[in-house]
Order: C-alpha cells, then structure tokens, then sequence
C-alpha cells in the first residue's frame, strides 16, 4: 500500500551528477487526502509474510562483493512447489501428473526484469524449453539476446542445458556448492514474485472464499501475475519500470491503471444486454 500511495504522489529524482528531475504521478486518485492518508493494517499482507525465524547467532563472516555485469547478463533459477498448479489450458480438469510443479526464474542482471516460465517437469529437456522461450520474447519485444547465464548447479549444469548454451554462443557460470548468496538476483526475485503471490492468494481466500478463490491450485496464475505487476511498477529510485528499461519503450501506465485485483469475482455480461436489448 505504501508503494501505491508512492505512485498517486509527483516524485523527484536524484541522478548520480546532482541533477533533480519531477516524476509526475501514475495513478491519480479521485479522493486527493488517498495519497498521504495513513495506511490501515492489510491482513492479507501480515499472513503472506509471516515466516519461521531461527534464533539470532552471532558469528564473524568476511563481507564479500557481488558484482554483476551489466548488459545481456541473466541469472537464472529453479523454484519448486509442493502443490501441484492448475494449466491455462487445463480447465481444473488435467491429472496430477500434467499439472505444475514448479518453474525456472530469469532475471536480466541490467533492467532487473524477471520472466516466470513455470514447468509441468523440473528435468532438462522441459528448462531448455522455458530458455528458449525466455530468449524467444526477449528478442520479439526488445531486439537482445543474451550473452551469460550465471546459476546455481543442478539441472543448469546437465549436457542438454549446456548444447542449448554453446549452439546460441552463450557462456555460463555457476555458484559455488552451498553458496547461494552469488545467485542472489534470482533468489531474490524468487522471493519477491513469490511473497507477492502469497499476499495475492491470501486476499482472494479472505474476501471470495466462497467462490473457490481459495483453491492452492491457482498459484501458478498468482505467480505469473506478480511477475506481470513487479515488470510494470516503476522503481523507487529511477522512476522506470523494469519493462520500459528492458524494450527502451515509455509507458503511459494505461495497462497498470486497468489491472483489478487478483482473485476478484468478474461477470460475463450477457451478448443480449451488451447490444441493448432487455431480458425476458
């Protein structure tokens, strides 16, 4: 909520040479006191994000420095998810088998966009295919390919993933065993997609229950929404949305300003009222 009251606010920005330029707003509220109003307590947002918290351990680390090359670079990840999710194209009819159970997150190291591409199989045939489509949209939208893939080991460091690699002219690193922490920008964006997922199915199950908003099967719809919003939201510091930095295309926020909210009940309005004429 405090990020939407960011966006109904004119913002200014800072550039690194001292220079001040005005953000206008994105959202313009109809009640104008929506924008500084304080902010009630959302329950939906407290029950996403409570987590198990492990006792406070003090121990000496040396800091270390992540550094991310800029321009082309990706980082890539698998997430898994213990309940199987629903198809698009499934219908809540397709059997456990044949029904999401995870996905691979990319995330490009310079506009910070993250791409959801979730998998009825984890393997690597099934990845291949969620790299191609990734690299796919990114050349139909933005005109890039990609140069470098940095991840985690597992199914990224199978031969299949490797061949798709070396046949597109693309190089890979890997973190170290056990060091998650040098694949943060896709563990991060995991989490992010991931809690906001969480907040969206919690809302739904609070206020539509009844509807069957609260079936767990649809989170992979949850997913690909939080993806759809975090791409489209301008970031705090720049003002510009991860999309806009990937495709080099301002935009005017019109389909920001026309997204209802996930879970909601909609109604198909009937073709003999949408053409004016009366119901018997």
């Amino acid at each position: 909520m405090q990020r939407v009251q960011q966006l109904m606010r004119v913002a200014e920005l800072r550039e690194s040479s001292g220079a001040v330029t005005t953000m206008d707003r994105v959202i313009i509220p109809k009640i104008k006191s929506a924008a500084n109003c304080p902010i009630p307590m959302c329950q939906s947002c407290q029950l996403s994000r409570a987590r198990l918290r492990k006792p406070i351990r003090l121990q000496s680390q040396k800091p270390y420095l992540i550094m991310l090359v800029s321009c082309h670079v990706n980082n890539i990840a698998l997430y898994i998810v213990k309940t199987p999710g629903r198809l698009p194209t499934g219908y809540g009819k397709e059997s456990y088998t044949n029904m999401f159970h995870g996905g691979t997150i990319f995330r490009d190291a310079a506009s910070k966009y993250i791409h959801v591409q979730n998998q009825v199989s984890l393997g690597a045939g099934e990845t291949v295919n969620a790299k191609m489509a990734f690299e796919e949209w990114l050349w139909e939208q933005a005109r890039i390919t990609v140069k470098h893939y940095h991840s985690d080991n597992g199914v990224f460091d199978s031969t299949l993933f490797h061949e798709a690699c070396e046949e597109e002219g693309q190089k890979q690193s890997f973190s170290g065993v056990g060091a998650q922490h040098q694949n943060a920008e896709a563990e991060r964006a995991i989490q992010t997609v991931m809690y906001m997922a969480r907040t969206f199915m919690i809302h739904a199950a609070l206020h539509w229950g009844s509807d069957g908003s609260d079936d767990l099967s649809l989170w992979s719809f949850a997913v690909d929404h939080a993806a759809w919003l975090y791409n489209r939201l301008p970031q705090q510091q720049s003002g510009i949305t991860p999309l806009e930095l990937v495709t080099n295309i301002k935009s005017d926020h019109r389909d920001l300003l026309r997204t209802h909210v996930w879970g909601c009940p909609v109604y198909v309005l009937d073709p003999k009222l949408q053409d004016g004429k009366k119901l018997p």
